[in-house]
């Protein structure tokens, strides 16, 4: 990459200094690391469209906190069974942990999918109790299992510098199976989502549909947060979503901008991560945080 330093602008940028290293001397330690961010920005981006418009940013959350559940517990019973899940001595493709978050992510979305019609139990309470209720047990498996406390930690916070090569291609085979289903049924995805009406009228299962959304959430949540942790998965999912609804109107542009600008947020705040010392996942958080002002401002001054 040192054909990078002989462009004016940008080697200025990459060779800043942290720590007595640039960060394009850095970059063969973080290209994982990098990428990984990229990965996990652009599908949450994207998904994050259908949530901020179904307007079950809480789900996300839940899944989040649901996924994060299941590693903490596959961790505590690899524990009690005398196994420690960490990275070095997993042999498989897709390690238990991440295999257990995906189980527990998949069925909370499918049950979270389904409409309920009891008066007395909103569907905004079940969305609060799977929140609430997973967060508060991975903190008291936290509290509990000294020995694995980082790798929780990592999990509820995000440590997305060092992600391993199988972390990796797990995401990208991820993103672009989630990709996959969207290109072959984006139409069906929106209709079922927004306009249920002319979904039947068109003989599209609505609910079906719905179901499967539910389920390209829970895989782009629970392989996600395995890489980069739950609090920059949770950001991506809402706030370049919502930066683009404030700028455009028009539903294809919103879905190009939402993902273009969770790609900047991932890009630059992992940047500034390293130049500053900061934790990746609340520099990229803070970072995608400043696309709202354009959207702001437009609201602001043309009413």
């Amino acid at each position: 990459m040192d054909w990078l330093r002989h462009i004016p602008l940008l080697s200025r940028i990459l060779l800043v200094e942290s720590n007595g290293m640039s960060f394009l001397d850095a970059m063969p330690l973080l290209y994982s690391g990098i990428l990984a961010c990229t990965l996990a920005a652009l599908v949450s981006s994207f998904l994050g469209v259908f949530i901020v418009l179904k307007r079950i940013v809480f789900v996300s959350a839940a899944l989040s906190q649901v996924s994060a559940l299941g590693i903490a517990i596959s961790i505590v019973m690899g524990l009690f069974f005398g196994v420690h899940f960490t990275e070095g001595e997993q042999s498989g493709f897709l390690s238990v942990p991440a295999l257990v978050s995906f189980l527990f992510a998949v069925v909370a979305a499918l049950l979270l999918a389904i409409q309920v019609g009891e008066r007395k139990i909103t569907r905004e309470s079940i969305v609060g109790i799977s929140y609430v209720l997973p967060a508060g047990l991975v903190l008291l498996i936290l509290d509990k299992v000294a020995v694995e406390t980082h790798e929780i930690d990592n999990i509820l916070f995000g440590n997305a510098v060092f992600v391993s090569d199988k972390q990796l291609f797990l995401l990208a085979g991820a993103s672009l199976l989630i990709f996959a289903i969207h290109a072959l049924l984006h139409k069906e995805f929106l209709f079922s989502s927004f306009d249920a009406e002319s979904a039947r009228a068109m003989g599209i299962k609505a609910v079906a549909f719905n179901q499967l959304l539910y389920f390209t959430f829970a895989l782009a949540i629970s392989i996600s947060i395995s890489a980069i942790g739950a609090l920059p998965v949770f950001s991506f999912m809402v706030i370049p979503a919502t930066s683009a609804l404030l700028v455009s109107d028009h539903i294809k542009r919103v879905f190009v901008l939402a993902t273009i600008f969770g790609l900047l947020s991932a890009l630059f705040g992992f940047y500034f991560s390293f130049v500053y010392s900061l934790p990746t996942g609340s520099a990229m958080l803070t970072v995608s945080s400043f696309f709202l002002l354009p959207g702001l401002l437009r609201r602001y001054f043309i009413k």
